[in-house]
Order: C-alpha cells, then sequence, then structure tokens
C-alpha cells in the first residue's frame, strides 16, 4: 500500500512519516514546494505521478492567532484545499485520513473530547 503524506514537511506529517519508515511503508512525505493543495492541478498532477493507495492529509494553516487577520488565508489552506483533496481522493476511489484540531471544540467540557462531541468553533482557526 502506498501512503501519501499532504503537509509530509511539517511537524505533525514529519512525525507520522518517520513512524511509517520505522514500519517499512511505502510513503511519500510531500510539503507545499512538492504539493500545492491549494490547486487542484497540483493535486491531480501529483496523484497521477505517485498512485496513492491512501492519503493523509497533516496540512494546514496552523497560526492560531495570526488566522484572526488571515481568516481568506486559513480558510483557503484549511477548507477549500481540503475539500480539494478529499475530492481528488474521491475520483479515485482512496481512502483520505484527515487530521484536524480539538481547537473545534470550545473548551467548555469537564471532561476529554470524544470524536462524537458536537464542536463549537469559537476562533476564525477552529471555524477554518
Amino acid at each position: 500500500m502506498r501512503v501519501l503524506f499532504a503537509g509530509g514537511q511539517g511537524q505533525v506529517g514529519s512525525a507520522l512519516a518517520q513512524q511509517g519508515l520505522e514500519q517499512s511503508l511505502d510513503l511519500i512525505a510531500l510539503g507545499r514546494q512538492d504539493l500545492d493543495i491549494a490547486c487542484a492541478e497540483s493535486i491531480a498532477a501529483v496523484f497521477a505521478e505517485y498512485e496513492p493507495d491512501l492519503l493523509i492529509n497533516a496540512a494546514a494553516y496552523t497560526a492560531v492567532d495570526k488566522a484572526e487577520s488571515e481568516p481568506e488565508l486559513a480558510y483557503a489552506i484549511n477548507e477549500t484545499a481540503t475539500a480539494f483533496l478529499a475530492d481528488a481522493c474521491a475520483e479515485r476511489g482512496i481512502p483520505m485520513l484527515h487530521i484536524s484540531t480539538d481547537y473545534v471544540f470550545d473548551g467548555t467540557k469537564d471532561s476529554p473530547y470524544v470524536e462524537a462531541d458536537t464542536v463549537n468553533p469559537i476562533a476564525v482557526y477552529a471555524k477554518s
């Protein structure tokens, strides 16, 4: 199985990719210089070149405070580009694992959050 990591050069992506390499997975970890996730044509070209069986998306706009002054950029990367990746995976019938953030929760719960909890983002970064 060939695994493609979008955001594979970032903090989360590179850590995950290292784990995959230690498990002898066939993986390609690409950063933004090799895969522009905000460009459907770039995604299509990378998918055609590497023919992945699975996409792990660890790419994100992660400047939490700066997102308040750059909401368009935060949404372009965290929402629109993620949709481009999901569409490319759907077109090819391959699964996509998207890594998100706990910022989608408002922090008011008294116990640990779980995936099924209702989200309530309170800032641009979380909303994007």
